[in-house]
């Protein structure tokens, strides 16, 4: 009997010291799942304080005159460059249309006068743009000359040994003079492209002013995605519709 009282007082050593042991890792278990919790909640509150709100409305007048300056540049701006390319794209064809005129008429104007350097024994070097249009109106410079002194134009002579010429024939003449007069239509059909980039930059600019007013309820955010060690590494940027 005695025995029996011995091992159930064993067995109820055993069964406290159990107990206390379950309830201290009872316990240090809440105490590091709280520890966790509170980790977590301080985490996503340093990430609320990190968080910047970069709200900016567009405005429509800045995206009226990046337009002006350059087509498309408004539309880039207030995030609509599915319009704005179609823009860009004719800025740059003008530019281009211009380019290519200039250079086509450059070479039309070069081979008249090289032409006319062959046929009436110019020295082009150094000659003004008025001294070519005299030598297709007149056969050589002592007629050019007479003309200018039956009008007293004495300020108009020409010098002989510095500018002479003397068609060969007149049909030379008349074949050089033509090409210069369509290297200057060439020349002027610049104009076309000038008036388009004029009007392309009207019409950017009043697209991209439509287009920003409409679309001010677009909000932009941006901040920090991600934390490791409670720092971040990583950048958001979020595009917000508001109706």
């Amino acid at each position: 009997m005695k025995t029996n009282k011995i091992e159930i007082l064993l067995i109820i050593i055993i069964a406290v010291i159990l107990f206390g042991n379950y309830s201290a890792l009872s316990q240090n278990f809440e105490n590091k799942k709280s520890e966790l919790k509170d980790k977590i909640i301080n985490q996503n509150d340093s990430r609320k304080q990190i968080y910047f709100n970069n709200e900016a409305e567009k405005s429509p007048s800045i995206s009226a005159v990046l337009s002006l300056i350059l087509p498309g540049a408004g539309h880039f701006y207030a995030g609509r460059m599915d319009v704005g390319k179609y823009f860009l794209t004719a800025e740059a064809g003008l530019w281009l249309g211009i380019i290519g005129v200039n250079i086509y008429g450059d070479a039309i104007k070069e081979d008249s006068r090289s032409f006319a350097a062959v046929h009436s024994g110019i020295n082009k070097n150094g000659k003004d743009d008025e001294f070519f249009v005299n030598i297709g109106l007149f056969n050589n410079i002592y007629e050019y000359n007479n003309y200018r002194l039956s009008r007293g134009e004495f300020d108009k002579l020409y010098d002989i040994n510095s500018h002479f010429w003397n068609w060969d024939f007149n049909h030379n003449r008349e074949l050089y003079d033509e090409q210069r007069k369509k290297s200057e239509r060439i020349y002027n059909s610049d104009r076309i492209f000038t008036a388009g980039l004029i009007i392309n930059r009207i019409a950017s600019a009043v697209s991209a002013f439509l287009l920003t007013n409409s679309s001010s309820g677009l909000k932009i955010s941006s901040g920090f995605n991600k934390f490791v060690n409670g720092k971040p590494s990583g950048i958001e940027i979020k595009l917000t519709k508001l109706f």
